[in-house]
C-alpha cells in the first residue's frame, strides 16, 4: 500500500493519478474528505488526516510500506513533514518519497533551503529508506497569474531582466516520484529535477503571445513590490521574505543549470515550456 501525502496539490495530485493509473494499491491523506474523494475514482482509497494532529496518522498509516510526502507552503512545514517521517517511522513504513527543493541541505544559502534539509535530515536519521525530490521553480506558478494575462496581457516576478530559469512541469516531478516509489532502486537518492533549457520570462512572454494567440508581457518588479503583493494576498511575512529570497537566485543565474534527471529516471525527456503553455492553454484564456 502506498500512501499519498498532499494530494490535492499539484504534485501531489499527479503522483495519486499516475499510481492509480499503474493499479498501484493507493490510499490518499486529506484534510477535506470530500474535496480529495471528488478528485479521484472509487479504486482510490482516502482518509482523513492531518499533519497537524498527530493522532489522527495511525489509522491512516496502518498497513502502508510506502509513502509520498509534500505539504504546501507554510510556517509550520518543517513540523509538518517531521510528525509525517516519525509516524511512519512508528507504524513501519519501508520507504518515503519527499518533494523538497532544489539546493535543499541545512546550510542551504535560503530559508526554504534549510527548512527541506531538516525535513531531510529528519529522514535520513528515521531508518526508512528515503529519495528526495528536489525541483527547481514550477512550470505551474505561472497558472497564478492567468488573472492578470487574461486581463492585461501581462504577467509581473521579481526575476530581473534576461534571467534564466529551467523551470519544471509539475507532472515530471510527480512522474519521477510515482517511479521511485514503483519501481526499485532508488533509494537513498536525492533527485535534482529541472526542465529541458533555463528559459528568461521575455521567453516565456513571447511563447506565451504566440500559443494564446495575444501579445502578452514580462513585467519586471521589484523585491518590495513583489512583497507588498504577496502580503496583500495574506501571505504571513515570514513566507513572504523566504519566496523573495528565493526569487532573488534567479538573476544572478543560479536557477539556470539543467539537469537530465527526468528523462534519466522516467525513461522520457521533461516537458518544455511550450509544452506547458499549450496544455494549459485554457486556464490562462
Amino acid at each position: 500500500m502506498i500512501l499519498v501525502v498532499g494530494a490535492t496539490g499539484n504534485i501531489g495530485g499527479e503522483v495519486a493519478q499516475l499510481l492509480a493509473d499503474k493499479g498501484s494499491p493507493l490510499r490518499v491523506l486529506a484534510r477535506d474528505v470530500s474535496k480529495a474523494s471528488a478528485q479521484f475514482d472509487d479504486s482510490v482509497e482516502v482518509v482523513q488526516g492531518d499533519l497537524r494532529d498527530p493522532f489522527s496518522l495511525p489509522a491512516a498509516l496502518d498497513g502502508v510500506e510506502k509513502v509520498f510526502l509534500v505539504t504546501p507552503l507554510a510556517l509550520d512545514q518543517v513540523a509538518m513533514k517531521n510528525t509525517l517521517i516519525d509516524a511512519a517511522a512508528g507504524a513501519g513504513v519501508k520507504h518515503i518519497v519527499m518533494s523538497t527543493g532544489i539546493g535543499a541541505a541545512p546550510d542551504a544559502p535560503v530559508q526554504f533551503g534549510r527548512w527541506h534539509g531538516e525535513n531531510q535530515e529528519r529522514l535520513k536519521q528515521s531508518g526508512m529508506d528515503w529519495t528526495f525530490v528536489q525541483p527547481t521553480f514550477f512550470m505551474q506558478n505561472f497558472l497564478m497569474s492567468a488573472p492578470t494575462i487574461a486581463d492585461h496581457g501581462a504577467f509581473y516576478l521579481p526575476l530581473g531582466e534576461a534571467s534564466p530559469v529551467s523551470w519544471v512541469d509539475a507532472r515530471d516531478i510527480a512522474a519521477v516520484a510515482a517511479t521511485a516509489l514503483t519501481e526499485p532502486g532508488h533509494e537513498g537518492q536525492a533527485y535534482t529535477l529541472t526542465g529541458p533549457q533555463a528559459v528568461t520570462c521575455e521567453q516565456i512572454a513571447e511563447a506565451m503571445g504566440e500559443i494564446f494567440d495575444t501579445p502578452v508581457r514580462y513585467v519586471p518588479v521589484s523585491s518590495e513590490q513583489a512583497a507588498a503583493s504577496m502580503l496583500e494576498m495574506g501571505m504571513p511575512e515570514p513566507l513572504v521574505q523566504a519566496m523573495n529570497e528565493l526569487y532573488a537566485l534567479g538573476p544572478p543565474g543560479y536557477l539556470a543549470d539543467v539537469a537530465p534527471t527526468v528523462a534519466d529516471v522516467t525513461g522520457r525527456p521533461a516537458r518544455d515550456i511550450r509544452t506547458f503553455l499549450t496544455d494549459y492553454r485554457q486556464a490562462f484564456i
